[in-house]
Order: C-alpha cells, then structure tokens, then sequence
C-alpha cells in the first residue's frame, strides 16, 4: 500500500518538472495525490479496473468511458510483485506514454526504497528491544527473547561471548590534535564489525557515548579446548585495537563469561560490567574467568564475613593487623612461596617463617600444608583489608 503522505511528497517533487497532471491512486481507486488538488478524495475507475484486473496499463482516449477520468494513461505501481497502487499521467496517450513510463519507475523506485528504509527502521527496532531484553531485564520473558531472536534470525544453539568495549572518549566526537574531527561511537562499532572473524550471527550495539557491546560467536566443540575462545577474542580484537591507536582513542575489551541460552546473556553481559567497575588492569582485553576468585569474593556481604571473623579482628592490635594483611597479601600473591614473598615484603625469608608461626598458632591453622586452611586464610584476609 502506498502512503499518502509518501504520494504528496513525490507530487511535490515530479511536478517541479513536467507540466502534465499526475495522479496516485491507492488500492481502493482513490485518487491519494494529484497535482490537481480538487481531485484528491475523488474514485477513480480506471485505477479501480487495473488493479482489481490482470491488465497493467489501461488506455483513456475519451473520457466518455469512466465517467470523470480524463484522457491519459493508468499504470499499476508494483513493488515485489504486488499491485500497490496506480499512477496516472492526463494528455494524449501517443504523446505522454514515456513520461507515464518515467514516472511509474519514480514511484516504484522510490516505493521499494521507503520498504527498504523501513525493514531497515524495523529491524532496528527488534534489535534494540532485544539488547534492551539481554542487558536490563534480569527476568525476561525467555519466549518473548526467542521469538525476537528468531526475527532477527539469531542462532540460539550457538556458543557466544559478551565483549564489551569501554572507550576513553576523550576524542570521541570532538577533533584530535590535527583538527581533524575524531571516530564517533558507530564508526568505533564499524570498525570492529571489520575484524578478522566477526560473523554474520554475531550481534553487536552501540550501548552509550563509550561503551560498545558484541555478543560474539566462539568456536567451542569436541576438537577444541574451552580455553581456546581467548586467542580467538583476541585475533579478532587485534584489528580494532590498531585502529583505535592509530586514531589516538584508548579501550579496554571486558570479555565476560562463555553461554549458550539467551536467557544467561543478562548474567554474562553483568559479568563485564563486574569487570569494569572492580578489575583495574593496564591490559587492553581482560578476561572475567581470570577474575572468578575475585568475583564470588564480591558476591559476599561485610556483614557475613563480620559475623564469621570479628573476634579474631578484635583480639588485634593495628600494627598487628597490618603486619598480618599485608603477610596474607604477599603469600597470596607468590601461591604461597615463602623466598617469593620474602622478596615482596623485602624481608628475610627467616623473619617471615617467624611472622608465619606466630601466627599458625594464634589462628590453629596453616595454609601452607591445607588447601582447606587456605581458604580461610583467603576470607579472613578480605574480612581485615575490608
């Protein structure tokens, strides 16, 4: 169907060019647009005949044969090979039928591009909605995310990876130091859409002024360890990350947890968010499965840890405490290598087993022979920094 405020626009437009009276008329036979204002509203017989008829053009040479349709030439106006409406050009049919001809391709032309912009226009729309559905909705209706998906033709059997992108927009939208205006945020998302391995069921947005989301497809099966989605990521992120470089704009690449079903995608894409608020890392692509420890210690509350471990904080002086934390923190971070982290607390390594079996036998535990005893050791330790 042919909108009429699509026909007056293309009125408005034709007859800048041509002295000939041109009308639109719908599926009904109504004239919608006509160069002749005071036939706008009126039935037209000729356009009722070919579109309800096989025949697409219908001659007029006496007006006497559909009573107020004048002389001309009516052609069916086809888009996908449907009838959408007629067009008629009023003169002497020997005279006119290539201007008839002209302008009907015009129409349809024009027809099939408004149909274009908006599939285009619709597709957004779903797109959106459905971003909005993985990213904001803990609690989606997981139906409802399908039948978008399936819209979308979005493959859910397929394994997939949030990446979200944080851009220091800094330069973002404004001009660099040449004058020359800097990437805007879609530009930043076609770029990485040219990365080597971004494919067709992979789904990507720009979420705000400096983060960018990709939900992308990894190759994750019998042939492949789970571990070797990361040197995909980062082939595939290699490209961006010299482009944006080269333009002066820093990113970091948050690259969340490994799903399956559309309805985790909301906890995925939150494992990212995680990243970026909590993990303060120099590197350009970071990893949440790096991060699990620190993650789960986040899910538990001060007060739970307060209520397991205040007696032992209470019973300490603050030249202990700190003695303690930052022994803890040493030995976690060299696994328990005591020469490791004698170096990092440049003490002797002797003077740290001394630290080390003071406290073994204040606390009854020792983490360098129990696993067990380590873990406590390892909430203990975020109850002290906390």
């Amino acid at each position: 169907m042919i909108e009429p405020e699509l026909a007056r626009k293309f009125i408005e437009q034709v007859t800048q060019y041509t002295g000939y009276n041109i009308n639109i008329m719908d599926e009904s036979g109504v004239i919608i647009a006509s160069r002749d204002q005071e036939r706008v509203g009126k039935y037209h017989e000729a356009a009722n005949r070919v579109i309800h008829s096989s025949q697409d053009v219908l001659v007029v040479r006496e007006d006497s044969l559909f009573p107020g349709v004048l002389p001309g030439i009516n052609m069916a106006i086809v888009c996908d090979g449907r009838k959408e409406g007629v067009v008629g050009v009023t003169g002497d049919p020997d005279q006119i039928h290539d201007v008839a001809l002209i302008t009907r391709m015009a129409i349809e032309t024009m027809l099939k591009f408004e149909k274009q912009q908006e599939s285009i226009r619709l597709r957004r729309s779903r797109k959106e909605h459905f971003l909005n559905l993985l990213t904001q909705a803990e609690y989606a209706d997981a139906a409802e995310i399908r039948s978008i998906a399936k819209q979308l033709e979005y493959d859910e059997s397929l394994v997939r990876v949030p990446i979200l992108c944080k851009l220091n927009f800094a330069k973002i939208g404004k001009t660099d130091r040449s004058g020359n205006k800097a990437m805007e945020p879609d530009e930043v998302l076609a770029v990485l859409r040219q990365g080597k391995g971004h494919w067709v069921q992979d789904f990507s947005f720009v979420m705000d002024d400096n983060h960018l989301l990709v939900f992308k497809t990894v190759k994750v099966d019998g042939h492949r360890n789970l571990t070797d989605y990361r040197e995909e990521i980062s082939i595939y992120l290699e490209y961006t990350i010299r482009q944006l470089k080269e333009a002066g704009i820093g990113a970091v690449f948050y690259v969340g947890s490994l799903q399956t079903t559309f309805s985790r995608y909301y906890h995925a894409f939150r494992h990212c968010r995680w990243l970026e608020s909590h993990i303060n890392s120099s590197e350009e692509i970071i990893f949440f499965m790096d991060h699990v420890q620190e993650y789960f210690h986040s899910l538990v509350s001060r007060q739970e840890l307060q209520q397991v471990f205040y007696i032992y904080k209470s019973r300490l002086k603050e030249d202990q405490i700190k003695q303690l934390t930052e022994m803890i923190g040493a030995l976690e971070e060299s696994n328990y290598n005591l020469s490791e982290a004698s170096k990092k607390l440049y003490i002797h390594k002797n003077t740290l087993m001394y630290r080390y079996n003071k406290m073994k036998d204040y606390l009854g535990i020792n983490p360098l022979e129990s696993a067990r005893d380590r873990g406590f050791m390892d909430f203990l330790y975020m109850y002290l920094i906390g």
